[in-house]
């Protein structure tokens, strides 16, 4: 290629020492000789451009020609190395679609635009279904024009769009109406608009969200009116296709790890039931002593009614769910080697409407199974009391009793002799307070505010998600202080389960994520919450350890 450009130039200067000559010759000789000028310069000329012409094509086919080359050899390389490493298959086409599509969501992810909140940008990133730039531009002419939330700018990917604005101060009909109604209710609005829009219906879905970008003003002292002390709603759009990972889309590992994980917690569940026996003598010595397995029927109320609390647990979030309209994925039960069972792990397969809806699917579970258990753990002691014969009770060391705060106050109030035993000193106890105790700490784990855990989800509906972020990180940190620590055997088994299953991340989100729950809602939420670290916290004098 250099030496092409070498004679390339060497020809052009003789061309211009001929012109150069052509003109000397003129001025020499004279008017004879004028024609011979014009002729030449027109003639060079021709060669000039053909020469140019020449050259751009040669270097085109050499570019084109190298191009090719290369991406040949690169398909060839990369032929051989997938070959090497997969072998010689039929799906290959398949493969090559499954990377493409995994490049895309790369892409998509490394390519979010800033004002794309993190909670919305992988389904964004995910979205199977691309939306023009007219059907984004119908939401600012035909949902949004005319209504109570005034557009003032607005943003768009061919996976997400972004409306900023402000909610009128027209949209308050009433003196009485809160900030959160008056959004809610101009939200509800444009969903009706949108729902009945002939064309964009079936093919955009919206979510209201605090601005991503907002930053507080730097000078608070002037007034900025009610809302500017938080981020201003913004409406965001996306194509009606992403949705959450669905039932269907689940891999064979991971519905072969939930059979697994069942399987796994019925055994654990039996092994509690069985445990709480193991110091009654009778049946010791029948099954230790006689090989008499007769006696295991004895464990089975226990088992029964541990597994009774989790599927109470469950029903109560099924209920809730349908009652908003809320698709749940099936639930997978997490197994506990100190309580038979730490509750299922049940994702949210469609965005709830609301924070309300998602606080009330999240806390009806645990909510109810927790006062279930304090019942059974009454009614356990009490039954207990009142027992003319312990032979067929589970007997357990004392130091069960102290292995919670709120369990060691209510044994202390409802059976305070109990509480003077040593720790190590076997005590007869009813099952039904056994299954209340298994029930208790499975509610009160699931109640911590970490990430896609109950409380976790509660605490998203209560104060929001960037607080709640920041609640779910300090909670981490704590439960490994404590898991590190050794401070409680509960904590240490339910802080690798949260890590390993993912339950610490975010959960996905709700469609109206501004409008704030009720005051009522989140004093329930700050009880329960209050009542769960009571029973994780060991009693006085007590081990935590179980």
């Amino acid at each position: 290629m250099e030496r092409k450009k070498e004679e390339t130039d060497r020809i052009s200067g003789l061309l211009d020492r001929i012109l150069q000559a052509v003109q000397i010759i003129d001025e020499e000789r004279g008017q004879s000789m004028n024609e011979l000028g014009p002729k030449l310069r027109m003639r060079i000329t021709d060669l000039r451009q053909s020469r140019d012409a020449l050259i751009r094509r040669k270097i085109d086919n050499l570019v084109n020609n190298s191009s090719s080359n290369i991406d040949k050899k690169e398909m060839e390389l990369d032929n051989l190395v997938r070959s090497s490493f997969d072998g010689d298959n039929n799906d290959d086409e398949s493969k090559n679609e499954e990377r493409k599509k995994q490049e895309r969501i790369m892409k998509r992810l490394i390519e979010t635009p800033a004002w794309l909140p993190p909670s919305i940008a992988p389904f964004a990133a995910t979205s199977s279904v691309e939306v023009s730039v007219a059907h984004w531009k119908m939401i600012k002419s035909d949902i949004l024009a005319d209504s109570k939330f005034i557009c003032t700018s607005w943003d768009a990917t061919e996976v997400a769009a972004i409306y900023r604005g402000r909610i009128s101060t027209r949209a308050v009909s009433n003196g009485n109406e809160s900030d959160e109604d008056t959004v809610s209710a101009v939200f509800d609005d444009l969903l009706n608009r949108l729902q009945n829009h002939p064309e964009i219906s079936t093919k955009i879905q919206l979510f209201i969200v605090d601005d991503f970008e907002w930053r507080p003003p730097i000078d608070m002292g002037m007034s900025y009116g009610a809302r500017e002390d938080r981020p201003p709603p913004v409406i965001v759009a996306l194509a009606k296709e992403a949705v959450p990972e669905q039932e269907s889309e689940r891999s064979l590992t991971t519905k072969s790890l939930a059979v697994f994980s069942t399987l796994t917690t019925l055994f654990t569940t039996f092994a509690y039931a069985v445990s709480t026996f193991a110091l009654n003598p009778s049946f010791f010595n029948a099954i230790v002593k006689e090989n008499d397995t007769t006696s295991f029927p004895l464990c089975l109320p226990v088992f029964f009614g541990v597994l009774a609390i989790s599927a109470l647990h469950e029903v109560m979030h099924i209920v809730a769910a349908k009652k908003y309209g809320v698709k749940l994925g099936n639930p997978v039960p997490l197994p506990s080697l100190q309580v038979g069972s730490f509750g299922s792990i049940t994702p949210l397969r469609s965005f709830p409407s609301s924070r309300s809806a998602l606080f009330d699917i999240a806390i009806s579970g645990p909510g109810v199974a927790m006062l279930a258990s304090l019942a059974m753990i009454v009614l356990g002691l009490r039954l207990t009391m009142t027992a003319q014969s312990f032979t067929y009770f589970p007997v357990v060391p004392a130091a069960l009793m102290k292995s919670s705060f709120l369990i060691g106050s209510i044994a202390s109030i409802v059976c305070p002799k109990v509480m003077l035993a040593p720790l190590s000193q076997p005590i007869p106890i009813h099952g039904l307070f056994l299954v209340g105790l298994a029930g208790l700490f499975s509610s009160s784990v699931n109640l911590l505010p970490i990430g896609r855990l109950d409380g976790g989800r509660a605490s998203m509906a209560a104060y929001g998600r960037r607080s709640a972020s920041l609640i779910s990180l300090l909670s981490l940190l704590l439960l490994a202080f404590y898991s590190f620590n050794g401070v409680s055997g509960i904590i240490i088994f339910w802080g690798a389960l949260v890590v390993l299953t993912q339950q610490r991340l975010a959960d996905i989100p709700v469609r109206n994520e501004v409008t704030e729950i009720s005051g009522l809602r989140v004093a329930i939420y700050n009880t329960l919450l209050v009542l769960s670290l009571l029973t994780l916290a060991p009693f006085p004098g007590g081990v935590s350890s179980m």
